[in-house]
C-alpha cells in the first residue's frame, strides 16, 4: 500500500493530518510507509494535481476527490459524515479509504471522480 501526504507549508494542518493517517493505519492493524511531499510552487501543484492542502492519496487515490478545483497552493477543506467542513478529513474516512483503497476516489492519478 503506497500512501502519500501532500502539503503546502503555508497550511498548517499537515502535521494533524499525518497524525490522523497513523492512527488510522494503527487502528485497521496496517504497516506502510507514508511519503511525505512538500508541494511550494504552482508547477509542482499542477505536477502533482494538487488541488490544497493536505492532500491524502492511498494506491495514487485521493480519500475525497474534489475534481471540481483547480490545481494551486492552498488550503483545503474535507466533509466530515455530519456534514461539517474541516480542515482534515475525518477518522472514520480515513479508516474506510485504508479498508478500501481501490474503490475510494479516482482513476488512478487522484482525481476525477467523487468518492467517500
Amino acid at each position: 500500500m503506497r500512501i502519500e501526504l501532500l502539503y503546502y507549508p503555508e497550511c498548517p494542518s499537515h502535521e494533524r493530518a499525518l497524525e490522523l493517517i497513523r492512527d488510522a493505519l494503527t487502528l485497521e492493524g496496517i504497516t506502510a510507509d507514508i511519503e511525505v511531499i512538500r508541494i511550494d510552487t504552482q508547477e509542482q501543484a499542477e505536477q502533482y494535481r494538487f488541488v490544497g492542502s493536505p492532500t491524502i492519496r492511498i494506491d495514487g487515490r485521493e480519500i475525497q476527490p474534489q475534481p471540481h478545483l483547480p490545481y494551486r497552493l492552498t488550503c483545503r477543506a474535507f466533509q466530515h459524515e455530519d456534514g461539517r467542513l474541516s480542515p482534515l478529513p475525518s477518522l472514520m474516512t480515513l479508516r474506510a479509504a485504508l479498508r478500501n483503497p481501490s474503490t475510494e476516489g479516482g482513476d488512478g492519478y487522484g482525481n476525477r471522480s467523487i468518492g467517500v
